[in-house]
C-alpha cells in the first residue's frame, strides 16, 4: 500500500478507477491529529479486505493478486478521510467499453457490506447471499475479520465506494447496529465451524510451495500447517527453542491447517480435575519438551512447588502421570499426623488438602 495525493474524479466517474473512501466523523480528530495506531489499523484492514475478496475464488493470495490489488491511499486535508484506489489502474478496452480489472472486486465488496447492512432480512437469507458471493469459508472468515477491524469502537465511520457499476457512489455506515451485529455474529459462527486449535511443539519446517511446518501435538500426532511469511521468524525461534505452542487456524487436524490465524507460547497447563474428582483449587503445571541423546524425546508436566512431575512421550500421558502422583501425595500426606511432619512438609500437606477439599 502506497501513500499519495487524493485522486480527482470526473463528474460522471465512468473513466476513473474504482475508489473506496473511509471517513471518520469525530470533532476531535483530523489529519494532523489522527492517532497513528488508528490510521495503521485502517490501512491494514482495508488492504486485507480487498486482498481477501479478490482472492476468494481460489482461496490463495498470489503475488499477481497482490500486484493487481495493492492500494494507493490519499488523505483529504482537514479531516480523517482516506481514499483507496488500485495502485495499478490500467484500463482494458473491451468492445469500446472502458473496464478496469479491479472494479468487480470493489463492486463485490460493496455488495457484501450492503447485504450485511440490510435491515429487513433474516440472518439466514443474508448468509446465503454472502456464501454465493464468497464460497470459500477461509475467505469469508478473513473478510469478516477485516470488516470487524474497520469498525471503530468509539467513533463514527463511513465507507463509500465510487466509480463502480456505473454509479457515482455507494455509502454505508460502519456503526450501524445491524451491520456491526451481523459482522460479529457471522464471524463467530464461521470460526466455530471451520477453526481448529492445536497444542504441541514444532518439530519440522519444510520449504515447499507453499512453505509449511509440522507440529507434534499432545497426543503424539503430526499436524501439517502452512507457514505465512510474516510468522516465519517467530516459528523458526519456536522450533529452535522447542517452545510448547498453541495455534489456531482454518482446516482440520487430519488434512492440516491451511490458514494460520494465531500462534503463541503455551507452556502452562491448568488442571481442574482428576478423573471424577473436581479440584476445589486448580493447580498450574509447567509444560516443556525435552530432547536427550540417550532417550527418546519426551514431555514433562511439572510443578516445582509440590515436587510432582509427569514424564512421557505424549502430553496426555504426562498429564495423567502428574494427576496420579498429585492424588497419591494428597492421600499419603493426609494420613500422616501433623506432629510427625516438618514445617515444610506440613505446609505442603495443607496446600494439598486445600486443592482437594478447599
Amino acid at each position: 500500500m502506497r501513500s499519495g495525493n487524493s485522486t480527482t474524479t470526473n463528474n460522471d466517474g465512468k473513466n476513473d478507477p474504482p475508489e473506496i473512501v473511509y471517513k471518520l466523523d469525530d470533532g476531535d480528530i483530523s489529519l494532523k491529529k489522527a492517532p497513528a495506531q488508528l490510521v495503521a489499523k485502517v490501512l491494514f484492514n482495508m488492504q486485507g479486505l480487498v486482498f481477501s475478496v479478490a482472492g476468494s475464488n481460489d482461496g490463495r493470495r498470489s503475488k499477481k493478486l497482490e500486484d493487481l490489488y495493492s492500494l494507493n491511499v490519499g488523505f483529504e486535508a482537514g479531516s480523517l478521510e482516506m481514499k483507496f484506489s488500485p495502485e495499478d489502474s490500467q484500463v482494458i478496452l473491451s468492445d469500446r467499453v472502458i473496464e478496469r480489472p479491479q472494479t468487480p472486486t470493489f463492486l463485490k465488496t460493496s455488495r457484501l457490506i450492503g447485504y450485511l447492512s440490510e435491515k429487513d432480512a433474516t440472518d439466514d437469507y443474508i448468509k446465503s447471499k454472502i456464501e454465493k458471493q464468497i464460497e470459500d469459508p477461509r475467505s469469508r472468515i478473513k473478510v469478516l475479520n477485516y470488516l470487524r477491524g474497520l469498525i471503530p469502537l468509539d467513533k463514527r465511520a463511513e465507507i463509500e465506494f465510487k466509480n463502480i457499476n456505473g454509479d457515482s457512489h455507494h455509502a454505508f455506515s460502519l456503526n450501524d447496529a445491524v451491520f456491526r451485529g451481523r459482522v460479529i455474529r457471522f464471524l463467530n459462527e464461521e470460526k466455530r465451524k471451520y477453526e481448529v486449535e492445536v497444542s504441541g511443539v514444532i518439530c519440522r519446517i519444510r520449504d515447499d510451495d507453499p512453505p509449511s511446518f509440522s507440529v507434534l501435538d499432545w497426543s503424539g500426532n503430526i499436524v501439517k500447517v502452512e507457514m505465512p511469511d510474516d510468522k516465519r521468524l517467530q516459528i523458526l525461534n519456536y522450533l529452535a527453542d522447542k517452545v510448547p505452542i498453541r495455534l489456531v487456524g482454518i482446516g482440520n487436524k487430519r488434512k492440516g491447517i491451511e490458514d494460520l490465524d494465531e500462534i503463541e507460547p503455551y507452556a502452562k497447563i491448568t488442571i481442574n480435575s482428576l478423573e471424577d474428582i473436581s479440584l476445589k483449587s486448580p493447580i498450574v503445571a509447567d509444560l516443556s519438551y525435552e530432547k536427550s541423546e540417550e532417550l527418546p524425546d519426551y514431555w514433562v508436566v511439572g510443578n516445582d512447588e509440590f515436587g510432582i512431575y509427569g514424564v512421557d512421550d505424549t502430553v496426555d500421558k504426562a498429564i495423567e502421570m502428574f494427576k496420579s502422583d498429585l492424588h497419591d501425595d494428597y492421600i499419603a500426606y493426609k494420613a500422616i499426623p501433623n506432629d510427625q511432619l516438618s514445617d515444610m512438609a506440613l505446609s505442603l500437606k495443607k496446600k494439598l488438602i486445600t486443592i482437594f477439599e478447599g
